[in-house]
């Protein structure tokens, strides 16, 4: 099968298949979960176009309650309407029926209103006719904000935030030390409303926009927190935050365990070291937990692919016109017992990372069903480069051919999460690991 990749106009053939990190074309993000709030840099991608494989979750949804009541819009002249003739039928009936309705509207409106924020509307309607919801248009403020989040350095209050992709509710995964903490938002948190912005109304990466920004600067957050079903009011300064990212320890004598909070940043050298400190004490096994962890960094995470697999296929990117594009590990296979502790927060990179893993046979799942995030967007700038649209573009594949989207990865072993004070499923994957290695029967 050829390799392709995006020249600016269409695909074209690699001259050679790709090896090695897989470092290329998809140059962004396994996730539309972004870390929140740290230092950051990067870059729109390839020909001004970024590409993810976004993630999701949160399935319970707070209770509904009032919107607060809509300030009025002011100003924009009023225009007459006119008419569309081209090839495309489509085109020509959606031109001519809003001209149509934007002849009632400048004849018969009550109010003043702006027609930027019509035409940005009418933008993102024709985009919501598609029922897809990782496909979004972004106004000029949005786009700016998108972009100065990939090449500039933000601060904001250190949380793990991620977006149901069905209802747009922002669920808080992790709250590092720093701001958040401090003021106390917790972990399970729903994210409500970031100032006069409603978060269920927008984009995740409008509602990251609005909260970072300037250090020492606060910014206002409501969450609804479901223990005790109550909404609640936060005023967060906004500093830098460092997310440990990696956090590791040895669990026995001879088994170790590393938690990843997300594919980015240097945690594949993280990840290295730690097992190289590990093994130096004597580590012959590891648990590798990838629960809540809504994905990451496409580099990132064939990076830490190429650690624990054989040279072969990490996944395949397929897009709607049947070019793929394989991504390959380099073979540096960890060869030792090793089980993957995975949930329905495991999405995207951490999906692409498990499936991997499961298909080379070279650890054992324990969890329960992972999200299902298994299709690609990519990010591109419209005509004048001010405003810009996410896409779904494509579907990845395990290395078994496998597209696991809708459905998620099912567990080799699968442990439901006991409530409780132990960690039940941390348990059996390090019982599993012993018994590979020969300590338990």
């Amino acid at each position: 099968m050829d390799n392709y990749y995006y020249n600016g106009n269409g695909y074209e053939p690699y001259e050679k298949p790709k090896s090695g990190f897989g470092k290329g074309v998809l140059t962004g993000v396994l996730c539309t979960l972004l870390v929140v709030f740290m230092a950051t840099a990067a870059t729109i991608g390839v020909h001004g176009i970024r590409e993810y494989l976004s993630s999701p979750p949160p399935q319970e949804t707070a209770p509904a309650r009032e919107p607060e009541q809509d300030t009025v819009k002011s100003g924009g002249a009023k225009g007459g309407s006119a008419n569309y003739t081209g090839d495309d039928e489509l085109l020509n009936q959606i031109v001519n029926r809003l001209s149509e309705i934007k002849g009632y509207v400048d004849d018969e409106y009550l109010f003043d209103y702006d027609e930027q924020q019509l035409a940005d509307g009418a933008y993102m309607g024709f985009l919501y006719g598609l029922g897809d919801p990782y496909t979004y248009y972004y106004n000029e403020e949005e786009f700016a904000a998108l972009q100065e989040s990939y090449t500039g350095e933000y601060y904001g209050i250190g949380v793990l935030v991620q977006q149901d992709p069905d209802n747009r509710e922002v669920t808080i995964l992790r709250v590092f030390d720093g701001p958040a903490k401090e003021a106390g938002i917790q972990k399970g948190d729903i994210l409500y409303r970031v100032e006069d912005l409603m978060v269920s109304e927008e984009d995740l990466n409008t509602v990251i926009a609005r909260i970072k920004g300037d250090e020492g600067t606060t910014v206002n957050v409501e969450v609804y927190r479901k223990e005790t079903e109550e909404y609640m009011t936060f005023d967060v300064e906004r500093r830098q935050v460092v997310s440990v990212g990696v956090e590791y320890r040895m669990l026995t004598d001879r088994v170790g365990y590393i938690l990843l909070d997300q594919f980015e940043g240097k945690a594949a050298e993280q990840i290295e070291a730690a097992i190289a400190d590990m093994e130096s004490q004597g580590m012959e096994g590891l648990v590798l937990d990838l629960r809540d962890n809504p994905g990451g960094d496409l580099d990132v995470m064939l990076d830490i692919a190429d650690l624990f697999l054989p040279r072969g296929v990490v996944l395949t990117i397929e897009d709607v016109k049947g070019h793929s594009v394989p991504y390959y590990s380099g073979g540096n296979s960890f060869g030792k017992p090793l089980v993957v502790l995975v949930n329905g927060n495991s999405a995207s990179a951490s999906e692409a990372l498990s499936g991997a893993i499961k298909d080379h046979g070279v650890g054992t799942l324990v969890g329960t069903q992972t999200f299902g995030k298994g299709i690609v967007q990519s990010i591109y700038p419209l005509r004048g480069g001010k405003t810009g649209m996410k896409l779904t573009t494509a579907h990845y594949y395990t290395p078994g051919g496998t597209c696991i989207h809708g459905t998620g990865i099912t567990p080799d072993i699968i442990v439901e999460l006991e409530e409780g004070n132990t960690d039940n499923q941390l348990e059996q994957a390090l019982a599993i690991v012993e018994e590979q290695l020969g300590i338990r029967p």
